[in-house]
């Protein structure tokens, strides 16, 4: 149903069943400006550092994957601490504090174990345990040896510096635009690879928290053409059915901007364009469709109705008219 002309939903006297009259017109104005988000409609891009990978390969060749088998993703969330004043009995709220809340991401444990490898690169550079294990004696008990005696580094002592994701960004999609929240400097504070069971056959996740230094705002064109910041990072550009949709959702004149933020559209100077873009689409479902039986007229849809279908009085449905071309012999007829 996308961008459907919303004066095909206004009151019309041969439309019997409709939605509610101020849903729609709030709703499917100027092209759903209004109308809910859609939760799936929405993209997750990773900014990390290739100089703390011990395979380069995790991102020159399977990053796009890394972001697209993100299963679901928090949006961030802000606690902000206030304090009550007294000033000369007069209560005065102030706020001192903003703290961002910590955001969960779930991803899908895929077959090949690329988000299993995204954790160890993760957990190679900023600890130097899972490496020093592999270090024969390295954990051996030895707590009474004196200190030179240790034959590797463990825990932070790591050298790590720069940070392993210098962001991540989460688009959120619909009519050809998002809204964009980028997370700066992003540290992982919790990383679960939950548990197996023989008898759970769903599908696996790993769990991932994080905490982040800042967060940014944009606002863009999901084509890259009409975005100078180029449009969503990393989206449509691998695994994705790139084939033009045969349900349409294309807007048939090229002339008309869709209202929104990004485009920053005066929808006063634009009705003339808005109401020549709706014409050409009435005309153009008109135009696609097959004349009616009892009449000449294109698109024109006469249905018939009854009042008593199903014994609900005073409702009319509509009917499709149908010519019997058996005729049954009267009776007695020879």
């Amino acid at each position: 149903m996308g961008f459907t002309a919303d004066q095909n939903l206004k009151s019309n006297p041969n439309v019997y069943l409709r939605d509610w009259q101020h849903a729609a017109d709030l709703f499917n104005a100027d092209q759903f400006r209004l109308a809910p988000k859609f939760g799936f409609q929405f993209h997750v891009a990773f900014g990390i550092n290739s100089g703390a990978l011990q395979n380069i390969n995790l991102i020159q060749r399977y990053g796009q994957e890394i972001n697209m088998l993100v299963k679901s993703i928090d949006l961030p969330s802000y606690t902000v601490q206030t304090e009550t004043l007294n000033q000369y009995n007069r209560k005065k709220v102030v706020q001192y504090y903003h703290k961002p809340g910590e955001i969960t991401i779930k991803f899908h444990d895929d077959n090949m174990g690329l988000i299993n490898q995204l954790w160890q690169n993760y957990y190679a550079y900023y600890f130097a345990d899972s490496l020093s294990a592999k270090v024969n004696g390295a954990y051996d008990r030895n707590a009474t040896k004196k200190f030179d005696f240790t034959p590797t580094s463990y825990g932070l002592d790591n050298g790590s510096t720069d940070p392993f994701f210098s962001y991540i960004k989460i688009y959120q999609m619909a009519r050809h635009e998002y809204v964009q929240y980028t997370l700066s400097n992003p540290i992982i504070t919790s990383w679960t690879h939950n548990k197996v069971d023989y008898s759970d056959g769903k599908p696996r996740e790993f769990d991932m928290k994080i905490m982040y230094e800042a967060v940014t705002y944009d606002i863009g064109s999901t084509d890259p053409a009409q975005d100078p910041a180029g449009g969503v990072e990393g989206f449509g550009q691998s695994h994705y059915d790139v084939s033009p949709s045969t349900l349409g959702g294309v807007n048939p004149d090229p002339t008309v901007i869709d209202p929104s933020f990004v485009q920053t559209l005066d929808i006063e100077s634009a009705k003339g364009s808005i109401l020549s873009s709706v014409i050409t689409q009435i005309s153009n479902a008109q135009n696609t469709q097959a004349p009616t039986a009892n009449s000449g007229t294109p698109g024109a849809l006469t249905p018939t109705s009854t009042n008593t279908v199903n014994g609900i009085p005073g409702v009319s449905f509509p009917q499709t008219n149908t010519n019997n071309s058996t005729t049954a012999n009267p009776k007695g007829a020879n």
